[in-house]
């Protein structure tokens, strides 16, 4: 077995036991595990559970048994092996995600994902590790991107192949990354050569799979921690949130998961785990990719099964959002003009409204005057008590703050008022006071990511797939509209939002 297949075994699997055999090859390889056979000739050794590497004779240098024992700290992260369906923004499934955390003889942890996923013809194919030591410093990293093409057309088949057809690489790289002291040595390798660079590295630093992990672990909060991204080929500024909960709906019932958060300046998202710490979703580019948990046979099915859009529209396609997260719905058979997203665990609303009774000559401060007296008249128990500034998307808007009591309970709502094509658009977000904190950044992101016209309801491509977009890019669907949810037909690729830095969004007049 090559150190790079002894590496990916000891990224998969579970712990090793407290007690470890040594065998040490000629060839300088040391493995650690159970020695299960020692025979003339042939010598066999479960480097972790289920995984068995054997060797001849002739290759073992020596064996030591029970010699190495088990780092307590390896408990600072537990290991763990999933699978995920991918899911783009019209929530076709795209692909599959591996990710796993295994624990390393020496004490530390390896974090590693591997996924695939589809763009009309080519295939994406990453890998990532990450490996730390055993208090959790980061000591290397390891990235492969792969980008394959038909080497001919063919007669396709049902499930994606065709008949006399092979991939072709279109693109490869690698990057690799060492810790040294306060260097970190990059090394990039792909169809033009090998190029090395050095970067100062200091001892808060480490890279963007580890940061997420440790959070996630640990249930902590790092701001605007200086990473290397593999991935980027760049240092970046993230800032990772492991402490969220919120209450969601499974299987008919209510439950409560960690929300782990992770955002930077192009970039926010959120992983969901729940009490038996695992993964039910995972955002890969906000809502426009995501994973969701399966087993390891269906998330590599060519059918797996779809999800509802990640962006709804007015059944006019004048405007539309994004939909924060799947604790959000939208609300069918609206009327043109209208447009919600309920919340169901916590009674919660994001209502779209456009005022076209209005006359044209109407201000923005009539506009707000007509919506605080329509307010008033649906809920009569709440008062408007403030009149700010606010901002939906790049627009600022005269924002109404109401609170007071309903039949649920003590509730607030903050209400934009905005130009709109000639005429004014409402946007209400309502919810009981307990639950505002857990629901604020789900309200932040859909002001920040309203599409305001229709050819907008189709964002530009973003990430691997856009930086390799081919000059005439394949039809996309039309996000579908809230009086129906629609059934994706065809792969699209996948589509981002705007992506703020929600944990620092502070609301105007908050504390």
């Amino acid at each position: 077995m090559t150190l790079l297949g002894l590496l990916f075994v000891l990224c998969c699997q579970d712990p090793p036991p407290a007690l470890l055999d040594v065998v040490e090859l000629k060839n300088g390889d040391v493995l650690h595990g159970r020695v299960l056979v020692a025979i003339d000739g042939f010598v066999e050794i479960e480097v972790d559970a289920g995984a068995r590497v054997g060797f001849p004779s002739a290759q073992v240098a020596a064996i030591r048994r029970g010699v190495v024992v088990a780092p307590a700290a390896q408990t600072l992260v537990p290991p763990r092996r999933e699978w995920f369906v991918l899911h783009d923004a019209s929530g076709t499934a795209v692909g599959w995600l591996a990710a796993a955390v295994a624990h390393r003889p020496d004490g530390g942890f390896a974090v590693s994902e591997e996924y695939e996923f589809q763009d009309g013809v080519r295939r994406f194919q990453v890998t990532s590790l990450a490996v730390a030591d055993a208090g959790g410093a980061p000591t290397s990293a390891y990235f492969r991107e792969r980008v394959a093409e038909p080497a001919a057309a063919g007669l396709s088949l049902p499930g994606g192949d065709a008949m006399g057809q092979q991939d072709r690489v279109g693109d490869e790289r690698i990057v690799e990354a060492e810790c040294r002291g306060d260097r970190l040595l990059v090394t990039r390798i792909d169809r033009t050569g090998r190029r090395e660079r050095e970067l100062a590295w200091g001892p808060e630093q480490s890279f963007p799979l580890l940061a997420r992990t440790l959070a996630r672990a640990r249930r902590s909060v790092v701001a605007d921690a200086r990473l290397f991204d593999p991935a980027g080929e760049e240092l970046v500024v993230r800032s990772y949130d492991g402490r969220r909960l919120r209450s969601i709906a499974m299987d008919g019932k209510l439950a409560q998961v960690t929300e782990v958060a992770e955002s930077g300046p192009s970039l926010r998202n959120h992983e969901w785990v729940d009490a038996n710490a695992r993964t039910l979703r995972r955002e890969l580019a906000g809502p426009a990719l995501v994973a969701v948990a399966a087993d390891a046979d269906s998330a590599r099915r060519p059918f797996a099964a779809g999800l509802p859009p990640a962006v709804v529209a007015e059944p006019g396609n004048a405007f539309g959002v994004w939909i924060p997260n799947p604790a959000w719905s939208p609300t069918p058979d609206l009327p043109a003009g209208n447009l919600a997203l309920a919340c169901a665990v916590h009674g919660a609303v994001i209502q779209f409204v456009r005022l076209d009774h209005l006359p044209p000559e109407a201000t923005s401060d009539v506009a707000a005057t007509a919506v605080a007296n329509a307010f008033r008249l649906l809920h009569p128990g709440i008062r408007v008590v403030e009149q700010r500034v606010g901002r939906l998307r790049d627009r600022a808007t005269l924002q109404l703050v109401a609170t007071g009591p309903s039949a649920a309970g003590e509730v607030r709502a903050e209400i934009d008022v905005v130009a709109h094509d000639g005429s004014f658009l409402a946007c209400t977000c309502l919810a009981p006071v307990g639950a505002w904190d857990e629901l604020a950044a789900d309200f932040a992101f859909a002001r920040k990511n309203v599409e305001f016209a229709a050819h907008a309801l189709q964002p530009k491509l973003q990430g691997p797939v856009a930086e390799r977009a081919g000059a005439t890019p394949k039809p996309t669907p039309k996000p579908a509209p809230a009086r129906a949810v629609a059934t994706p037909t065809e792969v699209a690729p996948a589509r981002a939002p705007r992506q703020p830095a929600v944990d620092n969004v502070r609301i105007p007049g908050d504390g």
